[in-house]
């Protein structure tokens, strides 16, 4: 038999499979097919590990196999339909079966209850991928090699990403690259295919005064590599080329700005850096407001300021509009974002209790995190004591929201799980997709009222 992993998205979520891929390699020793696009995978072979890829054009070739496990990462019907046809002994992830649509596996379930509700999440993507079927101490000895940038002040500026949201404008990088210059930095610019991203790319070199700094639209993905291992750093949005960067060993900068969430799609491998807002509301899933006011954290020269300060091991400094982290790991293997610099809130001791009462739900290994567990719930309550009596109140709300639609044979409402308050909607949101995934079945209820008496007893 054969394992199989579904990854059919863009370029970035298949370089954040990688470590999946690692891990299953390293717990089992069956062959791995990895069902993708072509068009993303080929050039980045050099730097993938060792497994078969398959072309989404012939994955009819994939019938004529039995699978231990089937790992499907992407949430596209085809492939979810064509997956339901393969003879496996595990699934996870989405299946559409009999027109069915049904999601495998706790932590995947988990994962997709964050659809506009990420706010309190904890986990990195990469995590996610791998926390359904790979034992925690194979993610814990893993051994992560620092990344090797060059001494020589050029400076990468990567000016893309897929959603205009998720960037900064030409002004901005043009001012960047100006006060870089007056470090005796070489920033150069840099940017995908498009010919947006080309336009954005010359029009700020240009801005910058320095027409001859940029190289836009012109490498493969292989090319972009061996480019990106002579910078001494690589400044860049949320972006594939940015987790391209990361795995590839090059010293990167994440400049996390928009709807996007710095704890599931920042660099995954530690030793990098991340740059974000430190207004509340930063890391959503998609801004509500009239304006993107985490933007106004980004001043072009507070930013060059901190990179000069950084390249030099000068003292930081203080930039109490932003945050500064850098990627590392905790003592159980899992993504963490370290704090450099930047104010601490209760947000943080607020998400951190939901990542262990989640890991203590979902996860089989459960006496493993006991201790993690323990502590988030003396943080929160030490730090919030006002919160014993709403989150007990919230959750007398929510018993009796579900025992009124059983007796009545009914189901929730679609947008139920955000009656409650954000501190709440972790769990209403799990919750409410685990009876609509089982269609509300008893077992399901059943299990949904185990996990309420849990969360009852860390709230007493």
């Amino acid at each position: 038999m054969k394992n199989l992993i579904i990854q059919a998205q863009r370029l970035g979520d298949i370089v954040l499979s990688y470590p999946l891929f690692s891990w299953l390699k390293k717990q089992d020793t069956k062959e791995i097919l990895v069902l993708s696009e072509k068009k993303f995978y080929e050039e980045l072979l050099h730097i993938s590990p060792k497994v078969t890829y398959i072309p989404i054009e012939e994955m009819e070739f994939l019938k004529n196999f039995t699978y231990d496990n089937i790992i499907n990462l992407s949430h596209r019907e085809d492939t979810a339909l064509f997956a339901s046809s393969l003879t496996t002994n595990n699934y996870y992830g989405l299946e559409i079966k009999n027109s069915i649509k049904k999601v495998h596996g706790n932590w995947q379930l988990y994962r997709t209850s964050l659809t506009h509700n990420n706010h309190y999440n904890r986990f990195h993507w990469a995590d996610l991928n791998a926390l359904d079927l790979i034992d925690i101490n194979t993610m814990k000895k893993t051994i992560w090699s620092p990344p090797q940038g060059q001494s020589n002040g050029r400076i990468g500026i990567f000016v893309g990403a897929s959603d205009e949201a998720k960037r900064p404008n030409i002004d901005f990088w043009a001012d960047l690259a100006i006060q870089l210059c007056k470090k005796g930095l070489n920033p150069i610019f840099i940017s995908g295919p498009s010919e947006e991203e080309k336009n954005i790319a010359y029009q700020s070199a240009a801005k910058a005064h320095i027409p001859h700094g940029v190289i836009a639209g012109r490498f493969s993905v292989y090319e972009l590599v061996a480019f990106l291992q002579t910078l001494q750093l690589f400044i860049t949005p949320d972006t594939g080329p940015m987790h391209i960067a990361s795995f590839a060993h090059v010293p990167t900068l994440n400049l996390s700005i928009g709807p996007v969430h710095p704890w599931e799609t920042a660099p995954y491998p530690p030793y990098h850096y991340v740059v974000r807002s430190a207004v509340s509301c930063s890391g959503c899933w998609q801004c509500i407001k009239k304006e993107q006011i985490c933007r106004n954290a980004f001043i072009p020269h507070r930013i060059a300021n901190l990179i000069y300060a950084m390249l030099s091991q000068k003292t930081l400094p203080n930039l109490p509009e932003i945050i500064l982290y850098k990627t590392t790991r905790n003592h159980l293997g899992l993504y963490e974002l370290e704090y450099i610099s930047g104010k601490k809130n209760y947000h943080d001791i607020q998400a951190n209790f939901w990542r262990y009462f989640f890991l203590k739900e979902l996860s089989k290994a459960n006496i493993l995190f006991d201790e993690e567990y323990k502590k988030s719930k003396e943080a929160l309550f030490t730090s919030l004591p006002k919160l014993y009596g709403l989150l007990q109140k919230e959750h007398l709300t929510i018993i009796k929201s579900l025992l009124i639609t059983e007796k009545r044979n009914e189901i929730l409402a679609k947008s139920a799980w955000k009656n409650y308050p954000p501190l709440m909607r972790p769990l209403t949101s799990y919750l409410q997709l685990l009876l609509e995934n089982n269609s509300y079945s008893k077992e399901s209820r059943s299990k949904v009222m185990e996990i309420l008496e849990h969360f009852r007893t860390a709230i007493l």
